[in-house]
């Protein structure tokens, strides 16, 4: 059976044919997992198909694994494309045949999970990378249909697992803002707020995230006016809750592009692992972590984050087998926690 593009392979075949295809495979299989050099992907191929899959003599393996480039291209429809300054191929597309292929309703699993862990960092960076792996192997028109999904499945789900309840209306154009890169203006309401009135808020969305229990807004606020008509036009990186949005004509999707906001500023936290958590393995939740055993058992870890409300739920579910020692903005903000964890317990304390 020749070796062309559309048609199907079958155990049956044989000769140059066959080992060429399983040798290309193996080339595509190891660029799936990252970019690779023309040494690095000979290797994977002798790996997976034995010593014998090219031959020991250089020129003739240089002139196989070029014919092994040129059928990934051009039988296999697979793009990729070499950097010489780094020295590694990169894959762009596995090709329509060798492209993971998902049913609609997978599809919009993967579109929610990508606004609730797409670029985090920490713990959740293995989720991040795993998505990213997924989406790289997916055809072109499914990565488009992927940016574009508008699934009448995401709304329920998201109920499911918020039971406060979002209106349609604040979930699409929430939605909409972030997928099109435009300014979004609404009324939002927090119990926070003594006198129980709407502020309306100006800002560049980033991205959707569920946390804690709820469904979240990440943006960049351009501007907050409250109901007295105070204008607070400093900027800052926020986070809206959904449900506390209001669905009335406040809120509306801008037709100003906008370009990225800057990047949310990060705060460096050092902390203290008591046995019999020092002596486990240590959740990866900040950026850049680091753990160093002390002489008394116990475990320093540093790192950094962008979100120091998460941190601090993470170190109080910790309980009295963690320490806060620093930095300063982390640490401000974990005497307050247990300030007002004093108050509401005090009575515990004076028995």
């Amino acid at each position: 059976m020749p070796f062309k593009r559309g048609i199907p392979y079958t155990t049956s075949m044989r000769g140059s044919d066959w080992n060429t295809f399983r040798r290309c495979l193996a080339i595509l299989a190891r660029l799936k997992k990252g970019p690779a050099s023309p040494a690095e992907l000979i290797s994977a191929v002798l790996e997976r198909e034995g010593g014998d899959a090219y031959s020991s003599q250089p020129t003739a393996r240089s002139k196989a694994f070029k014919r092994d480039r040129e059928a990934l291209r051009d039988r296999l429809g697979v793009t990729f494309e070499y950097d010489p300054r780094a020295g590694r191929y990169n894959l762009l597309d596995a090709g329509d045949a060798l492209s993971l292929v998902l049913s609609e309703t997978s599809l919009m699993a993967v579109s929610l999970l990508l606004d609730t862990f797409g670029g985090q960092m920490g713990n959740h960076s293995s989720v991040n990378n795993l998505l990213e792996e997924v989406v790289a192997s997916l055809s072109p028109e499914d990565r488009r249909r992927l940016e574009r999904s508008e699934s009448p499945y995401e709304l329920e789900l998201l109920q499911d697992i918020d039971a406060n309840g979002i209106p349609r209306r604040v979930w699409d154009e929430v939605q909409r803002s972030v997928r099109k890169h435009r300014k979004l203006s609404f009324q939002y309401i927090s119990p926070q707020y003594e006198d129980g009135k709407p502020v309306t808020n100006e800002v560049n969305p980033t991205r959707i995230v569920y946390q804690w229990g709820h469904w979240y807004l990440l943006a960049y606020r351009l501007s907050r006016q409250t109901a007295d008509g105070k204008i607070d036009h400093s900027r800052r990186h926020s986070r809206y809750r959904l449900n506390y949005m209001l669905n009335n004509e406040i809120l509306k999707v801008s037709t100003v592009i906008l370009g990225e906001p800057p990047a949310p500023p990060m705060y460096d936290v050092r902390y203290r692992l008591m046995p019999p958590l020092s002596r486990g393995i240590v959740s990866q939740h900040f950026a850049g972590q680091t753990e160093t055993p002390l002489p008394d058992g116990t475990l320093e870890v540093r790192g950094q984050t962008d979100n120091l409300f998460s941190a601090a739920k993470t170190f109080m579910a910790y309980g009295d087998s963690c320490e806060v020692l620093g930095g300063k903005e982390m640490l401000d903000m974990m005497q307050d926690e247990v300030r007002g964890l004093a108050r509401v317990y005090q009575k515990f304390l004076e028995d």
